[in-house]
């Protein structure tokens, strides 16, 4: 995986190679450029902190130019998967291009960053709950679990032998601390409601029917700003790039062939 993703990083980085830049290796008289060596390292931060990265990066790249120059000397460019595979990755690249290019020429404003924040902290609210469950698919079932739970059956068993989530099942249903902004509506609801040690239920979210109990609450401290800072940022971006895209569909004629 670490050479397909030097593969790929030189495919990119080749199409912004100066003219005038140094080479650092030669391949039967092809110049392998030291931009593609910095535009690599730049983009695989994890890759340039390992122990002779740069020598990587340049055996990777001579590899690259004696395997392409094989290929070619073998027509393999002329084969229509190639060339298919090619015009793929050159549209890939494109179109990457432009919505770089789109998120620089469009900077998040630091407004946006703080109200994003604000919507973030509001919705996690000043509680977290630890919480198990015991998840099934009908109402029915659920039923009797929480018959069964008032009968004296331990919370824990029921949940290993009948909660189709299986990964919680696995814990007795135990699903840890939940903040309430972070899960559906229903079960969020449930749990701000829900007395300390006492099962509620049947609980209805897409998921099916959840028997749910609240086993203690705790205050929420949310993380300050400077922590989400950059994750906010990101999705931000990615919502403009994703209205971007959305944009350019909605004034392009489209024709998709059913």
């Amino acid at each position: 995986m670490k050479l397909r993703a030097v593969i790929l990083a030189a495919t990119v980085s080749a199409f912004a190679v100066p003219a005038f830049a140094a080479p650092v290796a030669t391949v039967n008289g092809i110049a392998i450029d030291n931009s593609q060596v910095q535009a690599i390292m730049s983009m695989s931060p994890a890759l340039a902190k390992e122990p002779n990265a740069r020598e990587q990066v340049v055996q990777n790249l001579v590899n690259m130019e004696v395997l392409s120059q094989y290929a070619i000397n073998h027509k393999l460019d002329q084969s229509a998967d190639v060339k298919q595979r090619l015009a793929i990755a050159k549209r890939q690249i494109l179109a990457d291009a432009a919505v770089d290019q789109y998120v620089q020429e469009h900077p998040v404003p630091e407004v946006d960053i703080q109200n994003a924040y604000h919507k973030f902290v509001q919705a996690m609210g000043k509680k977290e709950f630890e919480v198990r469950h015991i998840l099934v698919k009908t109402k029915a079932e659920a039923n009797k679990i929480m018959a069964e739970l008032k009968a004296g059956k331990k919370f824990s068993a029921l949940a290993e032998k009948d909660s189709i989530d299986k990964a919680s099942a696995a814990h007795g249903g135990e699903l840890g601390w939940i903040v309430p902004g972070m899960v559906v509506p229903p079960f969020a609801q449930a749990i701000e409601t829900a007395p300390i040690d006492k099962p509620v239920g049947p609980v209805q979210t897409q998921f099916g029917y959840h028997v749910i109990e609240v086993q203690a609450t705790r205050a929420l401290t949310p993380p300050p700003l400077s922590a989400m800072k950059d994750r906010i940022k990101m999705q931000l971006q990615q919502q403009e790039a994703a209205k971007f895209v959305s944009d350019l569909r909605s004034q392009a004629k489209i024709d998709i062939t059913k």
